[in-house]
């Protein structure tokens, strides 16, 4: 961490802090990931999003948002071009009418099929240059629970 002065007299320069850090990490894997899904027309967000829906019962968008440590209207905004293309369902609960639970269409399991194995390979490049992956993910892992309330 760097205490060196800024502009705003703090001392504290936040562009050398963790969280710049993690942000600029998370970015470049982003960026990785998403040039190899170009050809799919998907980005990492949504096909993470899509990977939350192959399930065995159809999740419904606050169950999505609490696995994607998202909210509500982040994922139902995430939803719309998966909606468009016709990737994803919303069902009506069958206990529960008001609620919706969201499904894959055969298209949407189809282009997850096409999409898992290019980014793993992905995730695969990109632990060959993190040292230690294991224990960076643990490491990850345990920063994001001592954060959860």
């Amino acid at each position: 961490m760097s205490y060196r002065p800024n502009a705003a007299g703090s001392g504290y320069d936040a562009s050398a802090g963790m969280t710049a850090s993690i942000l600029r990490a998370a970015r470049v894997v982003s960026r990785r990931t998403d040039a190899a899904l170009q050809h799919l027309d998907l980005n990492t967000g949504q096909l993470i999003l899509l990977s939350c829906l192959d399930a065995d019962a159809p999740p419904s968008i606050g169950e999505v948002a609490a696995a994607l440590g998202a909210d509500r209207t982040t994922v139902t905004a995430s939803l719309k071009p998966l909606l468009r293309r016709r990737l994803v369902a919303v069902l009506a609960d069958p206990e529960d009418a008001r609620l919706r639970r969201l499904s894959l269409t055969g298209e949407g399991y189809q282009l997850l099929s096409c999409g898992l194995p290019v980014i793993l390979d992905a995730d695969l490049s990109t632990a060959g240059v993190i040292q230690l992956h294991q224990q960076f993910r643990a490491d990850l892992a345990r920063l994001i629970r001592s954060f959860q309330v």
